[in-house]
């Protein structure tokens, strides 16, 4: 359910490993998400969690990956609410659940290194709805008796994910030596852990997936320009960045923190394809 760039990574990862791609149900928010998934062979129901009107039977009994966000305001999930909700009434019950949700749930943990057992503490809205969202699912799986697995996810890359747009715009970057630690997985890698989760998470378990290598996000952003040919970014200070970058921009850049990915190694037994954003900016 929701099946965007990262949900067809997903579908392509199971169609990998022998499933079949009739056996796969995509529920999307677009036509054009509906087109992408028709070309891999995965038939796409249209769904709006924010007007939810379509029956859902098709969960009870399906391994179900949740991917979609919540809504861009407030500080409760209301599209989880709507969906489970729904099932509450309708008594759907899916085999087993993998949700993403976001390592923005730590808050700012001024660049110290977070695992899972670290206290939740979201400073903005986004991950307030985050951490509301898991809270929901928890529950109801234990309510529900459905295994429910929670994936704390960072910044998703990939060759394709680029921030074109921003990097044709010039943004300035703040210089590495004054931004906090930012972590990301690529999108391929989170796609893999969302399948082994599937096969070897632990229910009601909340798995960090990242590459394990934080960096700054300037980095980033740099290496990217480079990788499309393009001229290094110009670099501002703090202070700088203060006044000319977004909102949006600056709760990223507001926060810090490094990343464990300990335990999704551990006990899921994940080898990643990219154990750093160096080797798989360009995939």
């Amino acid at each position: 359910m929701g099946c965007g760039d990262v949900g067809r990574r997903i579908a392509k990862e199971l169609i990998g490993q022998g499933v079949t791609a009739t056996d796969i149900t995509a529920y999307v928010h677009t036509v054009v998400s509906a087109e992408s998934c028709s070309r891999i062979g995965v038939m796409a129901l249209k769904l709006d969690l924010d007007n939810l009107q379509r029956d859902l039977n098709l969960c009870s009994g399906a391994n179900f990956y949740y991917t979609i966000p919540p809504q861009k305001s407030g500080v409760k999930d209301e599209r989880t609410r709507a969906l489970l909700g729904q099932w509450r009434v309708s008594d759907v019950r899916p085999k087993q659940v993998v949700v993403i949700s976001t390592t923005g749930v730590y808050g700012d943990c001024d660049g110290q290194w977070v695992d899972e057992l670290s206290p939740t503490q979201p400073q903005t809205e986004r991950g307030k709805r985050r951490l509301d969202s898991e809270q929901q699912w928890l529950s109801w799986g234990e309510q529900a008796n459905v295994s429910v697995r929670i994936l704390r996810v960072p910044g998703i890359y990939a060759y394709s994910r680029l921030p074109r747009e921003r990097l044709k715009k010039r943004t300035p970057v703040v210089r590495a030596e004054e931004c906090g630690y930012t972590n990301r997985i690529h999108a391929d890698d989170l796609a893999a852990v969302c399948v082994v989760a599937m096969e070897r998470g632990g229910n009601g378990e909340r798995y960090n997936v990242t590459d394990g290598t934080p960096g700054k996000i300037s980095e980033y952003l740099q290496a990217a320009a480079h990788v499309l040919g393009m001229e290094p970014l110009p670099e501002i200070t703090m202070a700088q960045a203060q006044l000319e970058l977004s909102q949006g921009m600056l709760s990223y850049l507001n926060e810090s923190r490094k990343i464990s990915n300990k335990k999704m190694l551990e006990e899921m037994g994940i080898k990643l394809r990219y154990p750093d954003f160096m080797q798989g900016i360009k995939n």
